[in-house]
């Protein structure tokens, strides 16, 4: 069993990257950080020749490593900070790049009305979905993330943490903590049953 833990966060100890990180460790499963903000991962271009290439896509940077990584776990963990009342550029970028996966022939059509849509590779994974904020917005971020990983990939979301946390560091804030870790267990306890 493993997990693939993505740090949305581009500064490194962020409160988001430190509950993913927090979340994974409490899992008990062995576990790899992914995170954005030391990797190159280039937006989107639309140009869909991931849709005519069984899902390669031509963009060359480290978004290539991920595919394999992401198709890999058994469950992921994706963490955003909310900017802009958002989720943030980097982790979108990491989204809409992840539609090249939808076209590699693995997993349940998203609609056999609609083969246009692909597949589902990551559907039945278990997942942990996790934003916070200084201030708002972090409602939205959080339905934004489980549309794109619960509705969209397919994932089983275990947890979800969305956090305003002010200008403080959760590392000060024991119930955010026991939050992060309650959320770990759970991911970690579904992993097993599997």
């Amino acid at each position: 069993m493993k997990i693939l833990a993505v740090c949305g966060g581009l500064r490194q100890e962020s409160n988001t990257n430190k509950l993913v990180r927090k979340i994974a460790e409490a899992s008990g499963v062995d576990y790899e950080i992914a995170d954005l903000g030391k990797l190159e991962v280039k937006p989107c271009t639309g140009c869909s020749d991931c849709m005519m290439n069984e899902g390669k896509c031509p963009i060359e940077d480290d978004m290539q490593g991920l595919y394999g990584k992401l198709l890999e776990a058994d469950g992921i963990i994706l963490g955003s900070p909310t900017y802009f009342m958002n989720i943030s550029g980097a982790v979108k970028c990491f989204i809409d790049r992840s539609l090249a996966l939808f076209y590699r022939g693995i997993g349940p059509m998203y609609d056999p009305d609609m083969p246009f849509m692909g597949q589902r590779p990551l559907a039945g994974k278990f997942g942990v979905i996790v934003t916070t904020v200084a201030g708002a917005g972090h409602e939205k971020t959080i339905v934004e993330l489980a549309l794109c990983m619960g509705t969209s990939q397919r994932l089983n979301l275990v947890a979800e943490i969305a956090e305003a946390i002010g200008m403080n560091d959760v590392d000060d804030m024991p119930e955010v903590i026991k939050r992060a870790e309650a959320a770990g267990k759970k991911l970690g306890d579904a992993l097993r049953k599997k």
